[in-house]
């Protein structure tokens, strides 16, 4: 299926665009980072100011100090729930006394209440979906997704990050709409980037940048490690990342017997100098719209090894980019990381045409003026 894909450009506003960044919470996540980055890079075409639509509760806090630290400003909205009538009639009043021109949700709770309430407070409004359709146990969990792609697409714009989240989006709750666009997501190539080959004695050190989720399955990854191993005896992958499935991970690491060649990093904030330390990053997660931290590997020149999970095809091409392998398909998984580390010419080819590909399609430069072009659209009313 096609999709109006956003040109590159800058719009035409004299002045900076004001926008408003409204995420579910403050969260540890991709949606979160991302918008930190943006911040991070201060772009002249627009101010960014971020606010969190849930309250702070527990977890929901955790990137408040980084989106600070990025000049935007962090607030939060305080509506508790979906049905929340008077958080939600607070959120309306707000927005309309926002000095913001556009408002612009990320995720789905905020794709359904902001973008309601933004068009109630007569301010432009755009959504983001990260997440590819998820298989859903309750009608009610159903009817949620299904608002979150609606509402937008019938009151403002749905931003979908990967043709495969556009065409899934589709075939379950399409038709697609003029108002659907697909803007992939971008790194910042100027600080995911390789400053030069590490020359390491020892094994070959792989990493996997991933929340510690049941859908990352690092149970097929841990499996296929230990046959690495076994060739490799001084390999060594270095898990980034925390949340839920930790303590399976870890048992798992200690049934295996690989407590030596598997390190888990927990959550961090330096990324980027950990995949300078590594030669390669690997992922065997089954359910993906567009997969950051691959991104981020692709920018560094790194070659990537990952299962086909949604738009991680649009990233990992295989030999070209990386290695893709079916899903759940341990053998596979474990004779493209070895064929990649026992091959270091194609593993530095992959690398390079990553880094490329980043640079022409997924760089925060890119999404940047795409975001632009988006918002002087609606701010036109087009």
């Amino acid at each position: 299926m096609t999709n109006p894909t956003l040109p590159g450009g800058t719009g035409s506003r004299a002045q900076p665009t004001r926008v408003l960044m409204v995420l579910d919470h403050f969260s540890f996540g991709g949606a979160e980072n991302l918008v930190a980055e943006l911040g991070l890079k201060s772009p002249a075409s627009m101010t960014i100011t971020a606010a969190s639509l849930g309250p702070p509760t527990g977890t929901h806090t955790a990137l408040f100090g980084r989106l600070a630290e990025a000049g935007l400003d962090p607030t939060y909205l305080g509506v508790k729930k979906l049905l929340d009538v008077p958080g939600f009639v607070r959120l309306v009043r707000v927005l309309r006394r926002a000095p913001v021109d556009v408002v612009h949700a990320h995720l789905g709770y905020s794709a359904v209440l902001v973008t309601l309430a933004a068009f109630l407070a007569r301010k432009p409004v755009v959504a983001t979906l990260h997440l590819s359709p998820q298989p859903h146990g309750s009608r009610g969990e159903w009817l949620k997704e299904r608002l979150s792609v609606r509402v937008p697409g019938r009151l403002g714009r749905l931003v979908l990050v990967s043709q495969h989240a556009y065409d899934q989006y589709a075939q379950r709750h399409g038709p697609a709409r003029r108002t659907w666009r697909m803007v992939p997501n971008g790194v910042d190539t100027d600080r995911f980037r390789k400053s030069g080959s590490s020359d390491r004695n020892g094994g070959p050190v792989w990493a996997c940048v991933a929340a510690l989720r049941p859908d990352k399955n690092h149970a097929d990854l841990l499996q296929s490690w230990k046959a690495v191993v076994a060739a490799h005896p001084g390999a060594t992958l270095l898990i980034v990342g925390d949340g839920p499935a930790r303590p399976d991970i870890e048992r798992a690491v200690t049934e295996l017997g690989l407590s030596e060649s598997v390190t888990l990093l927990g959550r961090r904030e330096d990324v980027a100098a950990i995949l300078e330390t590594t030669d390669g990053v690997v992922s065997a997660s089954v359910d993906e719209a567009l997969p950051t931290a691959l991104l981020e590997a692709a920018a560094c020149g790194l070659p990537v090894v990952a299962t086909d999970a949604g738009g991680t095809r649009e990233i990992v091409i295989d030999d070209v980019t990386g290695r893709l392998v079916p899903l759940r398909d341990v053998p596979a998984l474990t004779a493209a990381l070895l064929s990649t580390i026992g091959d270091p010419v194609r593993a530095a080819e992959y690398g390079r045409a990553g880094r490329s590909l980043v640079e022409q399609k997924y760089s925060l430069t890119r999404w940047i003026e795409n975001l632009n072009t988006l918002y002087a659209e609606v701010l036109r009313g087009a």
